[in-house]
């Protein structure tokens, strides 16, 4: 058994169906593990298995991994992690497509990385004749499709998409073979509602299902585990934090994930509020925004950090980066790569990712590669320019889903054979290669020239290209050359670990929006562009949106564990520090 502190064992060792409250902090992710780990144990020797149910790819490998460590064979091998997408493709839509007529017959995924996605958007906006705004494509990517069937999104509600351009998008993406991820859950859900059998293999499959962030659980998601519940056959544990929802512009509806583990009969008995991240004064801070009930304390090695969270407002967003965040980070000997800032939106983010970058500070996130991520070789050779650092070969797993994606996106396949005994032989020998290049060629461009070639040939040769794609990566390398000139990068003097940094960042300073930031943590936070209009959004109308607005920046301040800076700013006129700062009662520094 993992080790659990008493608060945590309880709801691990209880029977029954469990909402478990979790605040930040709290080794939520070991519970489920040790959880997972108690169900999947009983269920050794019969057919049915125990699913984990992840808000993200991350979690699946965290937890994946953690098994992994302390569980047998037998027991992985009754265990099911996975996101929802995950879930919901492998047992319900890839199996039952043809109950679905309005599913490609062979589909694909199709998201915002993708260059579909763009031909796409540009076919709908050239039918109406508009020209292509600096927010269209983003515009595009947050509409999803509702329970009925209807489209939703930021992009409706405050940007230039309409309803019926949403539904002309959705149609070029059917004709071209694609569905996106709320697609997924939609044709799902018309499956497993429609055909009572499907719904029944499913119960009849998953003894247990354990859902994670089931705060920020979607309607559509709900109705799904309502039907596989409905047939008596599996049980649920859910992990949550009401206070952490922050989803509610992508259909998280907090509500009714509390009605449907009332429905489900679920024990509300157990909580975790003992913090294992934060230091006593930030805990402090976010008990001021947002009381807990029971309190969230700060316990364990947390409860020694004694740094104090500071505020400023200052002139603009990078002047609290360099003038405050990095030298209070440098005093107190904090590595560059377990430090974050945290902003409202991405764009926030870009202007800062390059003056970091101009005055040789290493940093990850938006605006920080000098390229597009989306050119074909990059995330591939982003993934072997940090096995070339290496002197071991844990960046194994990392090439192989560089090479599921490429085949993915270019082939236009799902090979998840990738991940096989014969997947594992192209991905070491494109690590090889990759490191043989390195001693030929040690700059970053000829590196990256030559190994788009050699890595070509290996893929073609192990059937994961065709012929004909052979010239791609290649071709691909100079898209990347013309971005980098664009942004006037010294090419001249590009290292192979400047390419390594974005696969493996653990020298690089995290640029992060709020959003994207849950669930992570790190030494030293410094949350930016906290003003009225940005946080809250000035889109904000109603109490429900103000009150997602304040548990955004409670997300954003629960991430740090030793310092926390606290910026607004005044690059116009008119900004004003956010309401939420005031609430904390937190003093400006000078």
């Amino acid at each position: 058994m993992i080790s659990l502190t008493a608060e945590q064992r309880a709801p691990v060792v209880e029977d029954g169906n469990i909402y478990l409250s979790a605040c930040p902090g709290s080794g939520k992710t070991r519970v489920i593990t040790a959880k997972l780990l108690l169900l999947a144990e009983a269920q050794i020797g019969s057919p049915r298995s125990v699913a984990c149910i992840t808000y993200t790819n991350a979690a699946v490998d965290e937890i994946e991994s953690r098994l992994k460590q302390v569980g047998s064979r037998a027991i992985i091998d009754c265990t099911e992690v996975c996101t929802i997408h995950s879930f919901c493709l492998q047992y319900v839509l890839r199996p039952y497509r043809w109950l679905a007529p309005d599913v490609p017959t062979t589909f694909k995924i199709l998201t915002r990385e993708a260059p579909e996605f763009e031909r796409l958007v540009e076919a709908v906006e050239d039918e109406i004749g508009r020209r292509i705004g600096r927010t269209t494509y983003e515009d595009y990517a947050s509409i999803s499709m509702g329970l009925d069937g209807e489209p939703f999104g930021p992009g409706i509600e405050r940007g230039l998409v309409s309803v019926p351009l949403a539904k002309r998008f959705w149609q070029f993406m059917r004709a071209a073979g694609f569905i996106d991820f709320s697609m997924i859950l939609f044709y799902s859900h018309q499956i497993l509602h429609n055909n009572d059998f499907v719904a029944s293999g499913v119960a009849s499959k998953f003894k247990w299902l354990l859902v994670d962030e089931f705060q920020d659980t979607s309607a559509l998601q709900i109705e799904i585990f309502k039907i596989i519940f409905g047939h008596k056959k599996s049980g649920f544990f859910l992990v949550g934090d009401e206070n952490q929802s922050i989803y509610g512009f992508a259909g998280a509806v907090p509500e009714a994930a509390q009605d449907f583990a009332k429905r489900i009969d679920a024990s509300f008995d157990f909580a975790l509020s003992g913090n294992f991240r934060s230091g006593p004064r930030i805990v402090d801070l976010a008990e001021s925004l947002i009381p807990r009930n029971p309190r969230m304390n700060s316990v364990g090695a947390a409860a020694a950090y004694v740094e104090a969270p500071i505020y400023v407002h200052v002139g603009n967003p990078t002047l609290a980066v360099t003038d405050y965040f990095l030298p209070w980070v440098e005093i107190e000997g904090i590595p560059l790569g377990k430090c974050a800032v945290l902003a409202p939106w991405w764009t926030n983010l870009i202007p800062i990712a390059r003056h970091l970058r101009d005055i040789g500070v290493p940093v990850f996130g938006p605006g920080a590669r000098p390229y597009q991520r989306r050119r074909t070789f990059a995330t591939l050779a982003e993934q072997l320019g940090a096995c070339v650092e290496q002197e071991h070969l844990l960046g194994l797993p990392g090439v192989e889903k560089a090479i599921f994606r490429l085949a993915q996106e270019v082939v236009g396949v799902t090979r998840f054979d990738v991940f096989s005994y014969e997947g594992r032989k192209s991905a070491l020998s494109l690590v090889y290669e990759a490191k043989r290049v390195a001693l030929e060629h040690s700059g970053g461009l000829d590196w990256l020239r030559t190994c788009a070639t050699q890595c070509a040939d290996i893929l073609v040769r192990d059937g994961w290209l065709l012929e004909s794609q052979r010239a791609l990566l290649r071709q691909s390398v100079d898209e990347m050359e013309a971005d980098m000139a664009r942004n006037r990068i010294d090419t001249a003097n590009l290292q192979i670990s400047d390419l390594g940094l974005f696969a493996n960042p653990d020298r690089a300073i995290k640029l992060i929006t709020l959003h994207n930031s849950k669930g992570r943590e790190f030494d030293a936070v410094a949350v930016i562009c906290l003003n009225e209009g940005r946080v809250p959004h000035f889109s904000a109308e109603t109490q429900e949106e103000f009150d997602e607005a304040r548990r955004l920046f409670y997300v954003g301040i629960s991430r740090t564990r030793k310092l926390l800076l606290l910026a607004s700013d005044q690059s116009h006129w008119r900004d004003r520090p956010s309401r939420f700062i005031a609430e904390t009662g937190i003093a400006r520094s000078n």
